[in-house]
């Protein structure tokens, strides 16, 4: 099975008007790295929230320092190489359902 993701890097500058556009301007699965975790926000956890709902793809935050909830639509990682396998894992659920 070929994986279809984006790896991307929040960069401290992006301003918070053009996190939204910038997050939807891609249609694949996204793994989402911060250079700044510090970054991370809840207006971000809102818009993962609506971006997985809308366009049917998965998003993985490589992070040590969060757990997955319920509240999250979103999953979080601590290595790239596990991101990549949750989204394999979460695309299959997509073909099985």
């Amino acid at each position: 099975m070929s994986l279809n993701f984006q790896a991307i890097s929040i960069k401290k500058s992006l301003e918070k008007e053009n996190f939204k556009p910038f997050i939807f301007q891609y249609s694949n699965n996204l793994i989402i790295e911060y250079q700044d975790f510090n970054d991370f926000s809840l207006s971000h956890t809102k818009i993962y929230n609506s971006f997985v709902n809308l366009k049917n793809k998965s998003i993985v935050i490589i992070s040590e320092k969060f757990q997955n909830t319920d509240k999250f639509k979103f999953s979080f990682s601590p290595t790239f190489q596990e991101a990549k396998d949750i989204i394999e894992i979460e695309e299959i659920e997509r073909i099985i359902d």
